[in-house]
């Protein structure tokens, strides 16, 4: 029975309004789960008999809760009150801001918003022990067709951690989210579950730490035990890029052990990479089934309309002024990844600003012309081309430009055939002489079989987008 069914068999009208918050939180959390993060940074407030305010702490809580959930709410209000209830919303305001508004300060909500403060403040030193960034929220995220299965994993694992989903392990190229997912998930739990104890690192800051604790505790090749409990006694432990693990003896062992410390207790567990699992030829094959084990998913780059809402989104929480034909623009012309996408969001909106210019189309282009043309200008050869090939699929030069022909080798070279070709223009021949002596016909179906697969929305095109990003962002 919901709690505000519960609730309509006693005296409605009686009902304090602390109680009637928990459940309007308990009716719409089963439809939207996103709404518990949201109730905790607003509250209700009776006025009288059948007016109601909801007092939320930013004008962020309150435009997601007005556009989105205050229909439902006042539904709840009516049915449990029995009543036709007036429902409206505000921004809560600091007794300086009243103050300065010429304002009594009796009229500030204060011993309420005191104990919100204070929990807060908890709050945000759990974020800091845990390693956790603020931003990174399930409100701030904007889903599509290209990250909902990995958005609805994230969410079930936030709220049941280490019950339905574990080991979690996603997957995407830089700048899609995964470490947005990744970070919301532990800031859902430590707001939601504060008993738990929640910890983020990245594959690079593991093995730093390793390093350190086995250089600091003098015990040879084996990490010392406040290493280990710090990481083995997580009831959330959240890796971001575990590849960078890859090809480190130690590091993977003492990884191992950790996951399977965890695992065991039954402790949840969430790892993101570039790539999925079954590619990971240099990581230990114990490993790999690990992560083979839970629930794999991936997130592929946003199409127009995503990254319209992106931008869009991104707009209205900074309440800036960029009109929609411009963020339009803006989208068609960054197609790599969100995080490009806001970076030139950011770089129009700086440099109108700033010029004093309108925010015109042309002037968004002659922004973004200039930087696209600066970043075409960046002189890149076959050498780093081939390298950022070898490392984003963990093979060796030699194997590329020698005779294997296996598939682990096989599609690496044809992706190095078509960036070289793409990115530098190099003729057929000294592409072919450059990779092994190959004759320019093998050069050219190489590079036109890459051409072909790009065309389809697979795990290429993805590749090819991961490397060229990891070329110019050097």
């Amino acid at each position: 029975m919901l709690l505000y069914q519960q609730i309509s068999m006693s005296k409605k009208t009686q009902v304090d309004t602390t109680t009637l918050w928990k459940a309007i939180i308990g009716e719409i959390e089963i439809k939207s789960p996103i709404f518990r993060s949201l109730s905790n940074k607003a509250t209700l407030n009776k006025i009288s008999d059948n007016k109601y305010e909801i007092i939320c702490e930013d004008t962020f809580t309150k435009r997601n809760i007005d556009s989105k959930y205050i229909d439902n709410i006042k539904m709840v209000i009516d049915k449990t009150t029995d009543t036709k209830s007036k429902l409206t919303s505000k921004v809560f305001k600091t007794t300086q801001q009243y103050e300065e508004e010429g304002m009594e300060e009796d009229t500030v909500l204060g011993p309420l918003f005191t104990q919100k403060q204070d929990q807060e403040n908890l709050f945000r030193e759990k974020q800091q022990r845990s390693n956790l960034t603020p931003k990174f929220t399930f409100e701030t995220f904007v889903t599509g067709r290209n990250n909902n299965l990995a958005y609805a994993i994230a969410i079930a694992v936030a709220e049941r951690p280490g019950e339905q989903y574990n080991p979690v392990f996603m997957y995407s190229g830089v700048g899609l989210g995964k470490t947005h997912l990744l970070q919301a998930i532990g800031n859902r739990i430590i707001q939601s579950k504060p008993g738990m104890k929640v910890i983020y690192t990245t594959g690079e800051q593991f093995t730093n730490e390793l390093i350190e604790s086995i250089q600091s505790g003098r015990r040879g090749k084996y990490a010392s035990n406040e290493f280990r409990n710090k990481f083995r006694k997580a009831d959330v432990l959240l890796i971001d890029d575990i590849q960078f693990v890859i090809g480190r003896e130690t590091t993977q062992e003492e990884f191992f052990h950790t996951f399977n410390t965890l695992y065991m207790a039954q402790k949840q567990i969430v790892i993101t990479s570039d790539r999925p699992p079954k590619e990971f030829t240099k990581l230990e094959d114990r490993i790999t089934s690990r992560f083979a084990s839970g629930i794999i998913a991936d997130i592929q780059p946003p199409d127009l309309e995503m990254r319209i809402a992106i931008l869009r989104n991104l707009r209205d929480k900074n309440q800036d002024t960029i009109p929609n034909d411009v963020i339009d623009f803006i989208a068609e012309k960054v197609v790599t990844n969100i995080r490009e996408l806001e970076g030139a969001y950011m770089q129009v909106l700086t440099s109108i600003r700033s010029s004093g210019l309108d925010f015109t189309v042309d002037n968004a282009a002659n922004i973004l012309g200039h930087t696209i043309k600066e970043r075409s200008s960046i002189p890149v050869n076959m050498n780093q081309i081939l390298k950022y090939v070898c490392t984003y699929y963990s093979v060796k030069s030699t194997d590329l430009k020698g005779k294997r022909r296996t598939k682990e080798i096989v599609i690496p070279r044809q992706v190095a055939m078509y960036l070289i070709k793409d990115i530098t223009d190099t003729p057929f021949m000294t592409i072919g002489e450059f990779l092994g002596g190959r004759d320019h016909t093998t050069i050219m179906h190489g590079v036109d079989k890459i051409g072909e697969e790009l065309t389809k929305m697979g795990k290429l095109r993805q590749d090819i987008v991961n490397i060229k990003q990891m070329i110019f962002e050097e």
